[in-house]
């Protein structure tokens, strides 16, 4: 059993969606501001870094529990449990990797901090805001053209979708406009009919910040 400790967030709902595709038990337990700096679990032997989400895994390498964070980390670690979502082929293979390696470089950090800055910042900083914005815009662009060439990023359905997806379907909240991404908005519309992303995001959504 997998147990998923997070938030109502696009990175547990990263993981979620990937836990659901690959049909591994899982359990997810909510993290928030009142009990993030409590949380003590079990097996952790340094610690904890507050870093979330996180998944603990019972029956881990060698049959022992097993806790891993950082999402691109806990995609691959669960792909090669199941041995799902990631090729074996080496070409293959590493055009998910970077795909994977430029959403959690990229995607997901340069998307986080346009939404802080343009919703959450407690006093408004135009530059950053439009500093943030225009990257966002520049990413939309490179994944734009990626989509105009692949039905999915790296080709085949992989787990860089899976990183993805919960980030750029949010689009509108970037100031991005639809009528720019076509790719995008067709790539969104086939992930999310996926039974696995129905209810991986369902399961993060009910999850309480």
């Amino acid at each position: 059993m997998i147990e998923l400790y997070g938030s109502s967030t696009p990175s547990a709902a990263t993981i979620a969606i990937m836990l659901e595709e690959t049909l591994l038990p899982y359990t997810v337990f909510p993290i928030n501001k009142d009990n993030s700096e409590k949380l003590e679990l079990e097996f952790l032997k340094t610690p904890s870094t507050n870093i979330f989400p996180i998944i603990l895994d019972r029956d881990g390498p060698n049959k022992k529990p097993f806790i891993l964070f950082e999402v691109g980390a806990i995609l691959l670690y669960l792909a090669e449990k199941c041995g799902k979502l990631l090729p074996t082929e080496r070409i293959e293979r590493f055009a998910v990797l970077q795909w994977l390696l430029f959403e959690n470089s990229k995607i997901g950090p340069t998307l986080g901090n346009t939404k802080h800055f343009m919703y959450h910042a407690p006093e408004p900083i135009p530059y950053a805001v439009k500093r943030f914005n225009s990257e966002a815009k520049r990413i939309f662009h490179i994944i734009e053209d990626q989509l105009g060439e692949n039905e999915f990023l790296a080709g085949a359905y992989s787990l860089a979708d899976i990183a993805a997806f919960p980030w750029v379907k949010e689009y509108e909240r970037y100031d991005v406009a639809s009528e720019t991404i076509p790719n995008i908005l067709l790539w969104i519309d086939n992930i999310q009919r996926r039974k696995a992303v129905i209810k991986g995001i369902e399961v993060i959504s009910h999850l309480k910040m």
